[in-house]
């Protein structure tokens, strides 16, 4: 009988087992299933960012200047003007007082050089005049040497007649008187005299006449030296590259729009700011437009910059999605920017219906970053993880007019919805062809 009662016993715990286990079995099963096409189905959100296109820039300039003036038609939510000058830094005026001193000094440099090029064409013609009288001298000396050789001859010859003459006194004195040997003796002196005269001072001319040749060459060769040196204009060519030097270093003092290169400014000396458009004339403007200026004229610049331009002819989105949900995202995929900033047919909507989240401006993906990191945007769930990752993922607008819109909100911060889709469908090639970096790193996402 106890041995009956225990079997049953045994019967029914292995039945009430065999019962628990496929209870649990089911409820995991569908768990499973629920969880899986939860995860299929899913929509992923992310914070973004609304930016212009092409980004927002920082005018800025070197620490320590000081904003001088701001162009009257610098104003915020203005176009910039065509010429694309915004202001002047005060250093604009002593590099302007510079220059100006460089091209004066340019101008007296010509003037001095036309005087220098007067001066050795007339060092190089008295160097030729003095040439032509060393060579004239050279010549007589030649001629000198013929005179020297017949003074020669007449000394002798004088000296033979008196030694004639007075070999004839003294056999006969009556033939020979004393005033004849008186007269042949002062004859013969006469010549030697003129011989020694003219035979000292030869050498001593002949050396002055060469010297006097090799001198007038010397100067004529200095002489057109110095005109060589002239025309080819070294010290205006210095003076013209601290005049470019002088020109760069203006142009910095400058602030110029982007789409403004400062080669197009020719004429820096007749930068000015003055007021040439209407308020809210779009003639002559720039594709950029004033977002915002930090700095008032008389303020000392610091790492803030002076202001921020951007062009909000095309605007997009970038959002901070959670690197688990990057996989699930591909290039073109729809998504939805939700703002309570948006207004009119872009306002947010509950369809009574379908209790489904209508409204938003559509846009799609068109970049997906290939580096994950930190979250630049603070998301608005207090419960938000603090350590969690981001990709970033450029969106463009599809609408024009919400591009327009948009336009005027510039930083929105809104609420991304990235479109459904089978988490299956994605392929590793469209994730591979939109790795892509980008920009900034933050995401949240709401099942």
């Amino acid at each position: 009988m106890r041995a009956q009662y225990k079997s049953n016993q045994v019967g029914m715990l292995f039945l009430t087992v065999l019962a628990c286990l496929l209870v649990v079995g089911c409820f995991q099963s569908k768990s499973n299933q629920s969880s899986t096409s939860d995860q299929q189905s899913r929509s992923i959100y992310a914070l973004g960012r609304i930016e212009p296109a092409s980004g927002i820039i920082s005018v800025s300039a070197v620490p320590g200047e000081r904003l001088m003036l701001l162009d009257p038609d610098v104003t915020v939510n203005q176009q910039v003007p065509a010429n694309g000058i915004l202001g002047l830094l005060s250093s604009f005026d002593l590099g302007k007082a510079q220059l100006n001193a460089l091209i004066k000094k340019k101008d007296l440099a010509e003037k001095n050089r036309t005087h220098q090029i007067a001066v050795a064409v007339a060092q190089k013609a008295q160097a030729e005049a003095s040439l032509a009288q060393a060579k004239a001298k050279l010549r007589e000396l030649e001629l000198q040497e013929d005179k020297l050789r017949s003074l020669e001859t007449a000394s002798m010859l004088a000296n033979e007649n008196l030694i004639r003459l007075e070999t004839l006194h003294a056999d006969d004195p009556d033939l020979v008187t004393d005033y004849q040997l008186r007269k042949q003796r002062n004859e013969m002196d006469t010549a030697l005299a003129d011989y020694h005269i003219a035979n000292d001072s030869y050498d001593t001319t002949k050396e002055a006449a060469e010297k006097a040749v090799t001198a007038a060459e010397a100067n004529i060769s200095v002489a057109n030296l110095s005109l060589k040196q002239l025309d080819q204009k070294y010290e205006e060519q210095a003076i013209n590259q601290e005049i470019e030097v002088a020109k760069e270093t203006l142009k910095r003092s400058v602030l110029l729009s982007p789409h403004v290169s400062p080669d197009s400014l020719k004429d820096v000396l007749s930068v000015e700011s003055k007021a040439d458009h209407k308020t809210g004339s779009t003639e002559d403007r720039g594709p950029y437009t004033v977002l915002k200026t930090y700095l008032q004229p008389g303020e000392f610049i610091t790492q803030t910059p002076i202001m921020q331009l951007g062009d909000l002819r095309q605007m997009v989105c970038i959002a901070e999605v959670y690197e688990a949900d990057v996989k699930n995202l591909k290039i073109n995929q729809p998504a939805t920017i939700h703002s309570p900033s948006l207004s009119g047919e872009y306002a947010d909507r509950i369809d009574p219906q379908t209790n489904e989240r209508t409204g938003g401006i559509p846009g799609h993906i068109v970049q997906i970053g290939g580096v994950i990191g930190s979250p630049g945007l603070a998301s608005r769930n207090p419960l938000a993880p603090a350590d969690r990752s981001v990709v970033d993922v450029r969106i463009a607008i599809d609408d024009p007019d919400a591009n327009h819109a948009l336009s005027r909100l510039v930083g929105l911060e809104p609420t991304v919805e990235f479109g459904r889709l089978d988490s299956a469908s994605v392929t590793a090639s469209d994730r591979t062809s939109s790795s892509k970096s980008n920009e900034r790193p933050h995401s949240r996402e709401n099942n």
